[in-house]
Parts: structure tokens; C-alpha cells; sequence
């Protein structure tokens, strides 16, 4: 049968598109209210950040196992399912007096966004010709880019203009309109096979993943050596163990953690890792900082990251071009170094203005365009074929955790400045914050250097 792309197929894109893009508008647009959902449910920023926070740890957790649910599910039943969840927790985050229900509602999201990150690509792989491949793709892309550079805007507009429920009333008439599109238009895209789901390798990761987060978030409140910390972080190592030694033999693992043995591979990993951590770090705090340091308003919060995640989509195309030309070192050292120059900036001009936190945050942003894309295509050529799509997972599971962890990062910092420097604590905080990401862009330059090819791939 030959494929070609239909008025139908368009739409189906676009309704899978649509979960993807509205589970990560309403993060980032989120991001600028933080201010106010600290006010409104008096609570504090370590606390606040879990809004985010909490979206992206669920996300990694549903990656693993997503690629196993698709063989057993059918499309259309995984995209109502999806959608039914997102609108739960829509509804949810919509009437809810109280910040722990906010979290549900978040979490709930979360999960329809786990489950839609993956299905909109699969249906371009399994129904779009080849000869067309690529523009889908980039179509793809260009929704979840335009989730990024659009979110804080959305989010700043339309707090200014109504309040912050109406993020979630908007995303909650879109999702609708993408429901019934998507039960029009999606068709199964692949045979159904009775997997064996791996339950054990799922729930020990997904444990591991959630009890080091927790107890990573707890040291804003207690002691290294307190139970709530240490007790968590001791909990996630056992059960990252407990994960590794069931999945080391196993050659159909939901991620093998074989590959990790690969040296090249691990460290690019870790480097794509660091630069998502810093770069969710920002996005949390820059927000924040125009409107609790500057004292600007959340249209301002929300439009001063525009320009960066603009510049971060151009950068992004023209990292993909040289790596095609020169092989993947010369865009990761050239991202490296920009986000390297502009985090040293941030230490030496802090406090800054909201014109400074834009010119850094374009150049930083600029230099992650560049780098980011490039040491995952580095790190998975690496890798035989056969692995590729287990090291997708890799990247893809870890990509979610670090965004988690990045915000936690910054949330956990200006909690614990604002803790004991009353009236400037969030600009001690984001001070603190920059000062540990730099280290880890200098540790990325590092790595960079040593184990990212000179030369491209064959």
C-alpha cells in the first residue's frame, strides 16, 4: 500500500500534536505564575516548583514503558486515553481550592503528556512516505518549538489579562476540539503483538527516579542527614539497584543499562543532561527573578524569555546543518562555549536588569540550540543500529528527569536564600543557582573536548 499524506493523516498529526504541544505550553506558561501561586495558596518557591516539577517526573516515568504500551494498546485507544487524562486534570487544576489537588491535576497531565510525547511521531514514522519524512518531522518538531517560545508568553498575557485558571480553561477547549479531531483521523499504526510488560524494571526505575527527587527537594526544609532526605535518597539508590540487577541480563530490557559500558556514549549523556538542567534552572528562575527582584509584570516575565527560545529554534536548524557538514563537535563546542560565556556574564553582572536577563538569556539559549540536539545524535551514533532505540530511551527518559531536576535546582536554592535572607533572597538564590550552573556548563566543555569525535561519523 503506498503511503501518502492525506487531509486525514494531517490531522491525526496535528491531533497527537496537539496533546504534546498543550502538555508543554501549559508548563511553561505556568512558569510565570509562580509568583502569584505562591500568594494564592501561600506556599513557598520550593514548594511552587513541583507544579513543573512534577510533570516532568511523571513524563520520565511513563517514557520507559511507552514503547511497550503501543504494542499492546491500540493508537486510538492510547490517544483517548491520553486526552481523557489531560482533561481530568485540566478540569482538576481548573476548580481546585487547594495546591496539593493543583498537584493531581498536574500529575494527571503529566501522564496524558507522557503518553502523547511519543504517539505523534510514531504515526509520521508508520504513515508518512519517505521522500516526505523529514518535513513531517520537522513539522513535529516546530509544535513542540512553539510550545517552548510561546508558553511564557501565553501564560504572562493571560494571567495579566484574566488569572492563571485561564491557562488551563483555554488549554482545556483545545484539548476538546483535539479529542474529536483525533477520533476522526487516527488509525492503528502498527500490528498488535501480547509484549511481555516488564512491571518489575518499570516500577524499580520509576521508584528510583521519584524517591531521588524527592529526597533532592527535601534539602530545602531539612538536614543532608534527616530522614525525609538521606532516607528518600538512600530508597531511590536501592531501588536503582534493585533496577539494574534485573535488567542487566535482560537483552529485551525496557532500557539497558549495558550501554552504559560504552564510554563515549555515557558522557555525551551526562553533558546533554547537565545542559537540561541548567537550561530548566533558567526558564524556572528568569520569570521569577523580573518579577520578585525587577518587580516587573508577568506579561514581562513572560515575553523577556521569547527572544532566547526564537533564537534557540534558528540555532537548533543551523547546528543540524553543520553537524550534516562537519560532524557533531564543532556545534557542541560552539553551543558550549556561548552558554559557557553567557552563564560567566550572569555571575560577574548579577544583579541584572530585565534588558541583561534578555541579551544573556539569547545568548545562552543560542548556544543550547547549537549543542543540545548535537549530543544526542553524537552520543546515539555511538552506539550499533540495533541499540538505537534503546539509547533513544535512554536520552529521552533522563532528558525528562534533568528538566525535573533543573527546576528543583533552582526552587530548592532560592527556598533556602529566602529562608535566611529575608527582602533579597530570591536574587542571593538565582546568584547561587548561576554559580553551580556554570560549573556544570565548564564540566560539559570538558567533556565536550574529550570524548565528542573531531571527526564526523561514519
Amino acid at each position: 500500500m503506498t503511503k501518502k499524506v492525506t487531509p486525514r493523516l494531517v490531522m491525526a498529526i496535528l491531533s497527537a500534536g496537539m496533546l504534546s504541544f498543550l502538555g508543554i505550553l501549559d508548563e511553561t506558561a505556568t512558569t510565570v505564575t509562580f509568583p502569584i501561586l505562591t500568594r494564592d495558596f501561600a506556599i513557598t518557591t520550593d514548594q511552587v516548583q513541583w507544579v513543573n516539577t512534577l510533570v516532568l517526573l511523571v513524563i520520565a516515568t511513563i517514557v520507559p514503558i511507552s514503547s511497550q504500551i503501543r504494542l499492546r494498546i491500540p493508537t486510538k485507544k492510547i490517544f483517548i486515553l491520553g486526552v481523557s487524562l489531560f482533561i481530568l486534570g485540566l478540569l482538576i487544576d481548573i476548580v481546585t481550592p487547594w495546591f496539593d489537588l493543583l498537584l493531581v491535576g498536574r500529575a494527571l497531565q503529566g501522564i496524558g503528556t507522557g503518553i502523547g510525547l511519543p504517539l505523534m511521531y510514531n504515526i509520521i514514522l508508520a504513515e508518512v512516505p519517505k521522500e516526505k519524512l523529514g518535513f513531517m518531522m520537522g513539522i513535529g518538531t516546530m509544535i513542540t518549538a512553539c510550545a517552548v517560545a510561546f508558553g511564557p508568553v501565553f501564560g504572562g498575557i493571560v494571567t495579566d489579562a484574566l488569572n492563571w485558571r485561564w491557562i488551563f480553561i483555554i488549554s482545556l477547549f483545545l484539548i476538546v476540539i483535539s479529542l474529536l479531531t483525533g477520533i476522526y483521523s487516527i488509525r492503528q499504526i502498527n500490528p498488535l503483538q501480547k509484549v511481555k510488560i516488564k512491571y518489575g524494571q518499570w516500577l524499580s526505575l520509576a521508584v528510583a527516579l521519584v524517591c531521588l527527587m524527592l529526597g533532592f527537594t527535601r534539602i530545602a526544609k531539612y538536614s543532608f542527614l534527616s530522614v525525609p532526605v538521606l532516607g528518600f535518597l538512600v530508597l531511590g539508590i536501592i531501588s536503582l539497584l534493585i533496577w539494574l540487577k534485573i535488567s542487566w541480563s535482560d537483552k529485551e530490557a525496557l532500557i539497558s543499562p549495558q550501554l552504559f559500558k560504552n564510554l563515549r556514549f555515557s558522557m555525551q549523556l551526562i553533558a546533554y543532561c547537565f545542559a537540561k538542567i541548567a537550561t530548566l534552572a533558567l526558564g524556572f528562575i528568569f520569570p521569577i527573578y523580573v518579577q520578585a527582584v525587577n518587580h516587573g509584570s508577568v506579561s514581562l516575565a513572560g515575553w523577556i524569555t521569547f527572544p532566547g527560545a526564537v533564537i534557540n529554534a534558528l540555532m537548533a536548524a543551523l547546528a543540524g546543518k553543520l553537524l550534516d557538514k562537519k560532524g557533531a563537535r564543532l556545534p557542541i563546542i560552539i553551543g558550549v562555549i556561548a552558554s559557557l560565556t553567557s552563564l560567566i556574564l550572569m555571575n560577574i553582572l548579577a544583579p541584572l536588569s530585565s534588558i541583561a536577563i534578555v541579551l544573556l538569556y539569547v545568548l545562552y539559549y543560542g548556544g543550547y540550540g547549537m549543542c543540545f540536539g548535537s549530543l544526542m545524535t553524537s552520543g546515539l551514533i555511538t552506539l550499533s543500529k540495533a541499540n538505537h532505540a534503546q539509547g533513544n530511551a535512554i536520552f529521552n527518559t533522563l532528558q525528562q528527569f534533568s528538566g525535573a531536576l533543573g527546576t528543583a535546582l533552582a526552587g530548592t536554592l532560592i527556598a533556602i536564600a529566602q529562608n535566611n535572607h529575608v527582602g533579597n533572597g530570591t536574587a542571593i538564590g538565582s546568584k547561587w543557582t548561576f554559580m553551580v550552573l556554570l560549573v556544570l556548563i565548564i564540566v560539559n566543555l570538558v567533556l565536550a573536548l574529550v570524548f565528542v569525535p573531531k571527526k564526523k561519523s561514519k
